[in-house]
């Protein structure tokens, strides 16, 4: 599955269901990483490497919410590391609250992969919006397009929790260019990986 940066020692937030009986977990294959907290009731979890590591970015929290319909895109490891980098997949943002009214959770429209759960759902100025959620919940399969993401207002709260700080990124903040959009993406997805 997919986690990514949320701050300058190397946490990584990623989805509950990844980390759920792990004997060892790896970031990147390389950085063996520790569960520091799991929200299971929202899919959040925060993991934190046992060597601290230097991000090239971390991730900074939308400070003002996002509007309907608005371009959103999803870094995440797609393929499960078998491209070595995020892919990045560009949809809309549907809906601010799940389909049964939750407010913690958005609906998105596009077509995530498996692997992709865990990473960062970022607007057009690089600001996380929140985190992709495992596109089967409990036993139910959503239908293809239909993708969930918790948002920025359960991430702060899973990371104060957890002891950290989010960042925010400036309301003003310029909308990147895609090649900016990608370097950012890149910077601060990792690989999260579960061993039993």
């Amino acid at each position: 599955r997919s986690g990514f940066y949320v701050d300058d020692k190397g946490a990584v937030l990623t989805t509950s269901d990844v980390v759920a009986e792990c004997t060892r977990i790896t970031l990147d294959h390389d950085y063996t990483a520790e569960l520091v907290s799991n929200d299971t009731a929202n899919g959040l979890a925060v993991l934190r490497p046992t060597t601290p590591l230097a991000p090239m970015a971390v991730a900074e929290l939308s400070a003002s919410s996002p509007r309907l319909q608005s371009e959103v895109v999803v870094s995440g490891f797609s393929y499960e590391g078998i491209l070595g980098a995020p892919s990045l997949t560009w949809g809309t943002l549907a809906d601010i609250k799940s389909l049964n009214g939750n407010s913690g959770v958005a609906r998105l429209d596009l077509a995530a992969q498996t692997g992709d759960a865990g990473g960062p759902v970022l607007d057009g100025s690089g600001a996380v919006l929140g985190m992709l959620l495992p596109h089967k919940i409990g036993s139910q399969q959503l239908p293809k397009g239909v993708n969930f993401a918790a948002n920025a207002e359960a991430i702060r709260v899973a990371l104060t929790d957890a002891g950290l700080t989010a960042s925010d990124r400036s309301a003003d903040a310029s909308t990147l260019t895609k090649s900016a959009m990608d370097r950012l993406a890149n910077g601060m997805t990792v690989l999260v990986s579960c061993w039993n």
